[in-house]
């Protein structure tokens, strides 16, 4: 009990630490009035994820060092960028100068709010409608919009570390904080958390389904205490709606994503032959239910252009073309026929998984959030440990459990097939259940010869391929 005591009394330092040196940082960077308001935003963010994870059964003083620390980092990303966004570029909290996509939900939300800004084209508007809801209670401001990508990222990270006690068969503490200490080092996946983008909401999507979704025996091989059951069915109901929660979600920022459900649902209920046909049956529901939605929340994308996007038509040789020495590799890709691209898939699924390379292009200008997303060593060494998984592991509990387990994967390469591998920040969705997995392969393996002796070969071939890969683009140039 002392011992519990001490590790709460050193968190709660930690944490009070963790806040000066916020307030110090913004105060440092930003007027002093809008410092106080991002370093109250990015406290209260911090807040939600930390009850959540001090109520799961697998808390641990580690765990909750590894969120506080995660949730530094994420701040360490968004007072930079609102300091970009804003002091640096003259601009306003009100009137932020951002670019890209964030421009666009950014201002599209303020032509639907006040009129204030020229309504641009978004795809998908459930972000930005998040964003009017935000200013609606705080007032106009980009704090506010990063404040909440933050808390769903540190979200995010938490249900990483339910999903991998759920699927660890033993020392599920252990495995729930190592999986989260892997996803919390993946730089790329927490640079885009932290700033003006609708990714963060995609990750808590589908960590949210992910597990909904995690196959149990107590699913399969039912009850016959009726008190028992009762309790099942409850435990399922909550399932179901993280499920149909997850899935909104979704549809409102990403309806493209919500086709992925589909084809997993599918796979959970051919593996389970068709055991637990009503519960699929109603996730399948839910699933169009929200698909519908999605598709109403938008402004011009249509059911034939996600035809496009998986035949390669409709401008998306303009948006994902290959360049460089990789257009050698795959040519004209997207005027290939589907075999051809079916024999690509080797080529733009390897691509996909190493970009960006741990380096600037020669013309871009090294700014911090331009960095960031750059330093790949946690994904270069761990992804190592997804391969195993899925080489070793991922078969080992029957069918249900691989389909559950490869599903992911099976995003992946229909992520490579429609975009010829060429746009990683894609795929970011999906590491923290690779990293839920990953961590089950390590706990079980670290000791084995076999794990050992992969990891360093895995290791050894990922360094000669960005070796490779950096001549080779240098040369080019």
């Amino acid at each position: 009990m002392a011992t519990v005591e001490r590790h709460h009394t050193w968190l709660c330092a930690a944490e009070l630490t963790a806040l000066a040196a916020l307030a110090a940082a913004t105060l440092t960077l930003l007027p002093w009035a809008e410092a106080l308001r991002t370093t109250v935003a990015l406290a209260v963010a911090y807040l939600p994820p930390r009850a959540l994870y001090s109520r799961s059964g697998h808390c641990t003083a580690a765990g909750r060092a590894v969120l506080l620390l995660a949730a530094v980092g994420l701040s360490a990303i968004a007072v930079p960028m609102l300091y970009h966004a804003t002091v640096a570029s003259g601009a306003t909290f009100r009137m932020p100068c951002l670019v890209g996509d964030a421009s666009d939900y950014y201002n599209w939300a303020l032509a639907h709010y006040d009129g204030s800004a020229v309504k641009p084209k978004v795809t998908f508007w459930g972000y930005s409608v998040l964003i009017i809801g935000l200013w609606r209670v705080l007032g106009v401001s980009v704090i506010w919009p990063v404040a909440a990508n933050v808390m769903a990222t540190l979200l995010s990270i938490v249900l990483t570390g339910h999903v991998a006690a759920a699927i660890a068969a033993t020392r599920r503490r252990r495995t729930a904080t190592l999986a989260m200490a892997m996803i919390a080092v993946q730089a790329y996946f927490m640079s885009q958390g932290a700033q003006m983008l609708k990714e963060p909401w995609v990750y808590l999507a589908i960590m949210l389904i992910a597990l909904s979704l995690v196959p149990r025996p107590d699913r399969e091989q039912g009850t016959a205490n009726s008190e028992q059951r009762g309790s099942l069915i409850t435990h399922h109901s909550s399932l179901i709606t993280m499920f149909a929660l997850g899935c909104f979600i979704l549809a409102a920022v990403r309806a493209k994503y919500v086709n992925f459900v589909f084809i997993g649902l599918i796979m959970l209920a051919v593996a389970g032959r068709l055991r637990q046909w009503r519960r699929y049956g109603l996730l399948l529901a839910i699933t169009l239910l929200c698909w519908w939605l999605g598709m109403a929340m938008t402004d011009h994308y249509t059911v034939m252009q996600q035809v496009n996007n998986v035949t390669g038509q409709g401008g998306m040789a303009g948006l994902f073309a290959p360049d460089g020495v990789y257009q050698h590799l795959v040519g004209d890709y997207f005027r290939h026929p589907v075999w051809h691209k079916l024999l690509l898939l080797p080529v733009t699924c390897s691509a996909q998984w190493v970009i960006p390379f741990p380096w600037l292009p020669q013309d871009e200008a090294a700014t911090w959030l331009s960095v960031v997303p750059r330093l790949r060593l946690g994904w270069y060494v761990l992804s190592g440990t997804v391969i195993y998984f899925y080489l070793f592991r991922s078969w080992r509990r029957g069918w249900q459990w691989a389909a559950w387990a490869w599903f992911p994967m099976v995003c992946f390469a229909a992520i490579a097939y429609m975009t010829a591998g060429t746009v990683s920040r894609y795929i970011l969705p999906f590491e923290p259940w690779w990293m839920a997995m990953a961590a089950v392969a390590v706990m079980g393996s670290w000791r084995q010869r076999q794990f050992r002796v992969f990891m360093a070969a895995y290791i050894v071939f990922m360094t000669v391929v960005l070796v490779i890969s950096h001549h080779a683009l240098m040369a080019a140039t």
